[in-house]
């Protein structure tokens, strides 16, 4: 059996991370795509030979021969574009973040759990081979107990409508979502957060562009996490996890050729490099959720709680106190 496709969205995400993958994968059929402007569209059709073309989403959404849909658009029309979807009853492959709001993101949960269809929020890093290995190495007790974590994701701002914070929810939510759903998934829940930053790019209109965070979790860990659109055009995007236990220290860098290094049992280990792409994992993932029943290692209510945890940093960072992440509603 063949699934067939549609591709919404024509931006970085949909032409860099995910239409390469389908192209790639067995089983697979893109049959239309989705773009504004309509010629990034056609471009992309040309490239990976989609037959259908459009500058209307909801023409792909009602469908009938399409059975998928990747919704790779800007986070402000995820909850309009991906909840018609799914009562138009097509599995949705969501690019994160789920939603701008908790609200919105549960909203949409409500309509995944009563649409019978599946809807999976790509938060990569569950998969990505580096971090899933160290957190394996983790939770397998190598570090002992976990007591402090840092995390980094830096780059240089990627302008259009990310500047504006109503529109991309700034570069916690957009960005650095991914390493906090990482560390809710790898250290657990967190119940107080704090964080200064502000807009400090030339690049950014109101978007909180720069920030820095402490996370303390329910098990008594605690985490410092860093996000940034702030950094020079040049610089090279830049991500780095650290998890320091009672027996130990992990580190994923991916400015390193040696992706993860380890301090555990006396030793030093070094793993990597390993050349499989997450992008193609979280999909493999998602269609033998389709074809075989398997769900993968991410609930939609996971994104809500990433989500609510990265506007739990924009909260503090404007209101200038510790939050309780359960005050974001």
């Amino acid at each position: 059996m063949v699934l067939r496709v549609g591709v919404l969205g024509s931006g970085f995400a949909a032409r860099e991370l995910h239409l390469p993958v389908l192209s790639s994968l067995s089983g697979v059929e893109v049959s239309a795509i989705f773009g504004i402007p309509y010629e990034d569209a056609l471009m992309l059709a040309r490239r990976f030979k989609i037959p259908k073309v459009t500058d209307d989403w909801r023409s792909v959404v009602h469908d009938s021969s399409i059975d998928v849909v990747l919704v790779a658009t800007p986070t402000y029309t995820h909850r309009a574009i991906a909840e018609e979807a799914i009562k138009a009853g097509k599995h949705v492959m969501l690019e994160k973040p789920i939603a701008l709001t908790v609200k919105d993101g549960e909203e949409l949960v409500k309509a995944y759990e009563a649409g019978g269809v599946k809807l999976m929020v790509a938060h990569c890093l569950r998969f990505w081979p580096e971090y899933v290995r160290a957190r394996e190495l983790m939770m397998a007790g190598r570090v002992g107990e976990p007591r402090v974590a840092r995390a980094y994701r830096l780059s240089s701002h990627p302008g259009r409508w990310f500047r504006f914070q109503e529109l991309s929810g700034g570069v916690a939510v957009d960005m650095s979502i991914h390493d906090l759903d990482y560390l809710r998934w790898t250290l657990g829940e967190v119940k107080r957060v704090y964080a200064v930053g502000g807009t400090y790019s030339s690049d950014s209109a109101t978007s909180i562009d720069h920030f820095m965070a402490t996370l303390e979790f329910e098990n008594g860990a605690v985490a410092y996490v860093e996000g940034s659109w702030a950094m020079p055009r040049n610089f090279p995007f830049t991500t780095y996890l650290e998890i320091a236990g009672t027996k130990g220290l992990l580190t994923v860098d991916n400015q390193l050729t040696s992706t993860i290094e380890a301090y555990i049992d006396n030793s030093y280990y070094r793993y990597g490099p390993i050349y499989r792409n997450a992008y193609y994992l979280e999909w493999v993932a998602f269609l033998d959720w389709l074809n075989k029943g398997v769900k993968p290692p991410i609930e939609p209510g996971d994104a809500v709680e990433a989500l609510r945890l990265a506007l739990a940093i924009n909260k503090s960072i404007t209101e200038g106190r510790v939050v309780n992440p359960g005050e974001v509603r």
